[in-house]
């Protein structure tokens, strides 16, 4: 008879107990803190302004330790529910290794979770069992992900960038035409004290070129399941521009739309569909067909799209690209939830990026910032945030508006 171990529900109290015991340390550590720094705590209602230099500095370093104090106990909160979670979703797997008779548990390694591990073994014609997850297992981790940010160099990628390996992905691949995505890169990882971003440059629009960077991402790092796609440009002009002098209309460019079109839209949507296609290849593999809900998610996408997409004097082609990409991520997200894939597009307003300030003050000034709300460019970081919640949340779908409450003029 195999040997009786513990439900989860029990090791999930271990840990509680666990994290009430170094919760508790932490509530002393902090009182005894607050004690020795309360013989300079101000007077209820007292302004700093009024306190002397020295009890201002006091004052500075006794708030500054009680928000280390509470920074604390998010991380304590962060790694015990981390481990629960991983313990939730091994129990399955440790109860059938632990009663099978022919193959002792204790000689057959046990595989974590995808969400902490790829499983790292070769294709098997057995179907793998579906382990089914917790409510929060349909909330998809970014922690121990891979992703691939394309147009990482600056701006609102170098935001995602930063933001993904900040939040814990396991590595972060940054690609951009510029080689500045190096300097980016670098910077993150020394921002997080880990190798976790990893910078290529690339044409995106090259076919070739995406899978070699999917491969390579796929070899060193584990299969890609967050896709970013960020790279943009625009070649803004009139549709029609009239010749004062000659009385002559010229067209805009048609170079310039199918360049902007094949950089802001069809590449984007490839890149998406080349990480959909390598998952679903993966749960093949596997022995998985459709998802199903009790499943973890299995990836997520998430376009760039513009306020531009409602229309926008002088950008004919940049706006037909990202009105274009609503389209395509409405498509993709029937066809790849198939997959487990979830497909959003974000669509943020005037973001102080390169791109924004080429259009110079003097147009932001008149044309841009009297029209939104907030009446300042948006940080790319806010835009970051957006993006890593539609990632993040599973039920946030479709469209998501970024626009600082920008309303363009008639």
């Amino acid at each position: 008879m195999a040997k009786q171990t513990k439900q989860p529900s029990a090791y999930a109290e271990l840990f509680d107990t666990f994290r009430r015991a170094a919760n508790q340390n932490l509530k002393l550590q902090s009182q005894l803190l607050y004690d020795w720094t309360r013989v300079w705590h101000r007077s209820e209602g007292e302004p700093l302004s009024l306190l002397n230099p020295l009890r201002q500095m006091q004052q500075g370093w006794a708030d500054v330790v009680m928000n280390l104090a509470k920074g604390q106990q998010e991380v304590i909160d962060q790694q015990f529910d981390a481990a629960i979670k991983s313990f939730e979703t091994l129990w399955p797997q440790m109860r059938s290794l632990s009663a099978s008779p022919s193959s002792p548990a204790v000689e057959r390694p046990v595989v974590a979770s995808p969400r902490y591990q790829e499983v790292l073994e070769e294709p098997t014609s057995e179907p793998t069992q579906v382990v089914p997850v917790s409510d929060r297992g349909h909330v998809m981790n970014i922690a121990q992900r891979v992703a691939v940010v394309t147009g990482a160099a600056s701006g609102i990628g170098a935001a995602v960038a930063r933001d993904l390996a900040a939040r814990g992905a396991r590595a972060v691949v940054m690609v951009d035409l510029n080689d500045q995505v190096h300097h980016t890169a670098s910077a993150i990882n020394e921002q997080t004290g880990r190798d976790v971003a990893d910078a290529v440059i690339g044409d995106t629009s090259n076919a070739e070129f995406r899978a070699k960077v999917f491969d390579d991402a796929a070899a060193r790092h584990g299969l890609v399941r967050i896709c970013v796609p960020a790279a943009g440009i625009t070649r803004d002009a009139l549709s029609v521009r009239l010749d004062k002098e000659t009385g002559k209309a010229s067209l805009y460019p048609i170079d310039d739309f199918r360049k902007v079109t094949e950089v802001n839209l069809i590449a984007p949507i490839y890149w998406a569909v080349e990480m959909v296609a390598r998952i679903a290849e993966d749960r093949r593999r596997r022995g998985l067909k459709k998802w199903e809900p009790a499943e973890e998610m299995e990836g997520a996408v998430v376009f760039l799209g513009s306020v531009s997409s409602q229309g926008n004097k002088g950008q004919i082609s940049y706006a037909v690209a990202k009105a274009g990409l609503e389209g395509g991520a409405a498509t993709l997200m029937k066809e790849a939830i198939f997959h487990g894939v979830r497909c959003g597009i974000i669509h943020p307003g005037f973001t102080d990026t390169p791109m924004a300030r080429a259009l110079g003050d003097e147009f932001l000034d008149k044309y841009v910032l009297p029209f939104t709300q907030l009446r300042r460019l948006i940080r790319p970081e806010e835009i970051a945030d957006a993006v890593c919640f539609m990632i993040s949340n599973s039920a946030v779908s479709g469209e998501l508006w970024a626009d600082a409450g920008w309303h363009p003029p008639a």
